[in-house]
């Protein structure tokens, strides 16, 4: 099995996994264990780029004096 590497910016990880989402409801595609451990790792670096996004916007939040 050859390894590729792709670089994706936040836009485009975002996509991929509103991709996959929507593949997963439609029942359109069905994983194996290896792909499994793919999509969560790909939600779990999403999640982590969300966290990081709202948290930004929280210390500015803060920074307003509005809190």
């Amino acid at each position: 099995m050859s390894k590729v590497k792709v670089e994706l910016n936040d836009k485009q990880l975002e996509f991929l996994i509103k991709c996959i989402d929507i593949s997963a409801k439609s029942s359109s595609i069905h994983p194996d264990l290896q792909e499994n451990e793919l999509i969560r790792r790909l939600t779990n670096l999403h999640h982590r780029i969300e966290d990081n996004k709202y948290s930004e916007f929280d210390l500015d939040y803060d920074s307003c004096g509005d809190v």
